[in-house]
Order: structure tokens, then sequence, then C-alpha cells
């Protein structure tokens, strides 16, 4: 609670003339009816909205909505780079609209202001949701002491990516290389790509957000990960696993086949190096090469990146980095203010459901989608009205009202993938088929306050410690510094931080 009011005093200025814009958040009783033949109700419902996807009002997909459901909704988008600071502002101050667009942290930590409808009353109303809780039971994380505030964005099917190798098979077949399939093997392929082109550094990343899936390639981890095989947590960085990964980036490093840069990349002069020919692999988030692609072949038609499987570990494991099932971090959460909680959760658990899933990923049928052998599909017409736009899902989307950046809460990719990149759509199955397929978690477990504290003043210790990472595959710091470094990190509190989490984790099984 102390924790809430320096969050409260801090933005309270801020808000007052925010706040005082806004209505009070209850839900306004309509004299219309719906399909059902009950009163409407008419919402507020505010959420970010994406620069790649506007938000627009008087959709088909809103006013389906409220023919079937009987909820219409005012939509109240904020720009994303502002939407932040609003909401905390709103929550600060217990002004929240009838429906709300936060993270699972918020909910954690604004659960006990009693600002939120508890979900977890309504679930034998919810048959559709809980159907989707059974899917993906990582939603069980976002119980708070055995009760759940929020409604997640689930995943129906989504094009999958991950963080996964790139590499440009061109050069490849150029050079008469053979796929690598071993990290062994990867260090003989960019050692060849260095030998053909002295200038270039065939490995390049966007600062250290490769380290958590390329650690776990090599059977080790970074910073808090999670074992899919023995359902636990634990701290990577003291484990003798983790300098083999630092041993063989220095090896990499040393040898110039690891760009010099690397650490401190922007995504837009790593995006330069990798679009212009500097370097020809990178382990990271697959869908950037669609744009790589395009900006290599305007020049060199035969320039091209492509995915290959997950390596082969020195274990003898293979394990990749497939991006979490849903996007469970995205939450909505609805006012105690509003009116008419069951009508809004009525209208959720559709949204969960086959037909409301259809529609807020497809838009109206017979309008703009079709049904062909039991699956929902788009119809000709609107696939040619939108294919020459510089961005046809997005723009499509944006007009209909669907999809993840519009109001979906149970997300079908089928409509973008019939627009999207044949490589992009490609990928996505051979990650999915992938032997080392591993999905990232998407959640960590909901910590008490009392562990809350205990992790902020562990990570305070191990934190500077961590830094040392840059320094072991640059070569500032010894290897042979390692396990004293190790030792350091345990004695800072990393099994605590293991043993936080696992009690943690145990509490949603």
């Amino acid at each position: 609670m102390k924790r809430r009011s320096r969050v409260i005093m801090s933005v309270l200025l801020s808000s007052m003339l925010m706040v005082s814009a806004c209505s009070s958040g209850k839900a306004e009783e309509g004299a219309a009816s719906g399909e059902n033949g009950n009163a409407e109700v008419t919402v507020r419902w505010m959420r970010g909205e994406n620069a790649a996807q506007a938000i627009k009002q008087d959709t088909p997909v809103l006013k389906e909505i409220q023919k079937q459901t009987g909820v219409k909704i005012n939509l109240e988008p904020v720009p994303g780079s502002n939407y932040g600071d609003k909401k905390r502002a709103l929550l600060a101050t217990n002004n929240i609209p009838d429906i709300i667009g936060i993270e699972a942290g918020d909910a954690a930590e604004f659960a006990d202001t009693g600002m939120f409808v508890t979900i977890s009353d309504y679930l034998d109303q919810m048959p559709n949701f809980q159907k989707v809780m059974e899917t993906n039971p990582e939603i069980k994380k976002l119980f708070i002491d055995g009760k759940l505030y929020s409604l997640p964005v689930a995943e129906k099917y989504k094009i999958q990516g991950g963080k996964a190798l790139m590499i440009r098979s061109d050069i490849l077949e150029e050079l008469n290389l053979e796929v690598p399939a071993t990290f062994d093997e990867l260090y003989t392929v960019l050692k060849k790509m260095k030998e053909a082109y002295p200038e270039s550094y065939p490995f390049s990343t966007r600062g250290m957000s490769f380290m958590d899936a390329f650690s776990a390639g090599m059977g080790s981890g970074y910073g808090m990960s999670y074992d899919d095989k023995t359902e636990s947590y634990f701290y990577a960085q003291n484990k003798p696993e983790f300098k083999e990964v630092l041993t063989y980036l220095n090896k990499l490093y040393s040898e110039k086949l690891l760009d010099p840069d690397f650490a401190i990349n922007t995504k837009q002069n790593w995006d330069e190096k990798l679009s212009t020919g500097r370097s020809f692999f990178f382990y990271d988030n697959n869908s950037f090469a669609v744009n790589y692609n395009s900006a290599l072949q305007s020049s060199d038609p035969d320039a091209h990146f492509d995915l290959i499987p997950y390596l082969k570990n020195s274990h003898g494991e293979v394990k990749g980095w497939l991006y979490p099932k849903g996007w469970l971090l995205d939450n909505y959460a609805i006012s105690s203010k509003t009116k008419n909680p069951e009508k809004l959760i009525a209208m959720f658990d559709w949204m969960y459901g086959e037909e409301g899933t259809r529609v807020t990923n497809f838009g109206v049928e017979g309008e703009t989608f079709e049904m062909k052998d039991g699956e929902a599909q788009l119809l000709p017409a609107v696939l040619e009205k939108y294919k020459a736009s510089a961005d046809p899902a997005r723009t499509m989307m944006s007009e209909i009202g669907t999809g993840l950046l519009a109001l979906a809460v149970h997300v079908d990719e089928t409509p973008v993938k019939q627009l999207s990149d044949p490589d992009l759509v490609e990928w996505g199955d051979k990650l999915v088929e992938d032997p080392g397929a591993y999905y990232a978690p998407a959640l960590a477990p909901s910590f008490t306050d009392e562990e809350k504290e205990k992790l902020k003043q562990y990570t305070t210790k191990t934190s500077p410690l961590e830094e040392d990472v840059v320094k072991f595959i640059i070569g500032t710091k010894p290897l042979s510094d390692f396990e004293k470094w190790a030792e350091q990190l345990t004695a800072a509190g990393a099994n605590e931080i293991e043993t936080i989490y696992n009690e943690a984790l145990n509490r949603t099984k």
C-alpha cells in the first residue's frame, strides 16, 4: 500500500486535468434492445493504439458486437507512445472507463483496490473462456491470491514467430556450404563467410536481446530462465553451462565473426547492417528478414535470408525459442463501477467463443468473409480491395475493426496469413514443426508484496555483476575468472531468486 500511495502522489498532479475531462466510467443504460431483446448498454473502452493499425469507430465489427451482445462500444484509442502514462494516471486515481487495456502487472498491482471486477466470480457464466483457459494453462499465472481480475488476449491461431536462426542462404550456396546443424558447424560457416568477405562481420545482434534464445539453444539460459523439463525456474549465469556460452561468443568476437558493436547496436543500425550485406546471420525475430530481403533484392535479386533449423548443442539437445502462445501480457479489465458487469462478462465470453472469434477477426459473414468447409475465409473482393495497400493486412483490419490491434481477445491470424509474405507464413510453419520447438513463457508467476521486496533487494546486488557478461565476451574480463564471478552472483542472492520464483510458480499449479 505504501508503494501505491507513492504512485498516486507522483501522478496525481499530472492527471488532474486529464481526469476532469473523463466521465465517471459507468456504463450508460440505453433504451434500445439487442438481438436477445435485453436492454442495450453503452460502454467506454480505452486501449492503446498501435501506429501500424489505426483504431476506427463505427466499424463492421463494432456494429456486429452491438447486434449480437447488446453492448454498444465507444472506443477511446490512445496513441501507444502516450498510453502508459494515461493508463497509470487513471489507475492511480481509480477513474478508469468501463473497460481498460492493462498489462498483467497492472492487474497484480491494483487488484486489492477493488477497482476491477473479479472475473473469477463469473467463471461459471463463461464456458467459452473456460475452454480457452484449458488450452493455455499459463493463464493460471494471472490469478492473484486465487482470483482473476483481468481477461487476457489469447490465441486461436497465429503466424508463429520466434528468435530463430536466419542466414543468407544465397551466400551458403555461393560458398558451397552446408546448412549448419550444430553450434560448431555454425562457427565454421561464419568463419568461411568472413574469409570470403573480409570486411564483413557475419553475425550481428541488436544489443543483448539475442542472449536468452542463444543461451537456451546452447543448453544454458540467461537471467531467470524456465526449464520445461523440470517445470521450474533457474538463474542461469552462475551455472557451469553458462561458461560455455561465454567461451563460444568470446571466440566469435576475437576472430571478428561477431559484430564488435553487438552489445550497443540499436535496432536501426542493426537493420542497416543486415539489409546492406555487411552481416549475414542473426539469431532473433525471424519476421525482420522479410524487410531485409526486400531491401537486399532491390540491388541483388538472388540475396535472401532464410530460416534454418535450431542447432544441436554439445549436450546433443536441440532447443529453440518460439514466442509465447497468445499475448497474455495484454489484458482487459472491467471497472467495478460499471452498471452492468454481467452484460460485459457475457460479451467477453461471446468474443472468446467461435462466433465472436470469427467476428472479431474476420468481420461480418457475407460482408467481409464466408465459410468454406467449416472455416472462415476472407471474401475474394476484400482481398482484392486491399492487396495494393502499402500494408494490406493492417489497412484492412483497421477499416473492418479486426484482429489483435483492434478488440479481438481470441486472436486468429488467418486473415493476416491470407495477405502476408509467403516466406513469413512458411517460416512460421517450420518453426512449429522444428524438433527443438519450445514456447517461451509469457508470464512470470504472481509474487506477494514480501516476495517483490526481496526480489528487489537481491536484483539490486546481482544486476551490477551481470554487466560483466559483455566483458567476458569481448575479453576485458578473462574467462578464467568465471568461477569466482559465479560465486559472487550466488552470494548476491541468485539462488534465493530461484527459490522465490519457484515458490510463486508452485502456487499456480
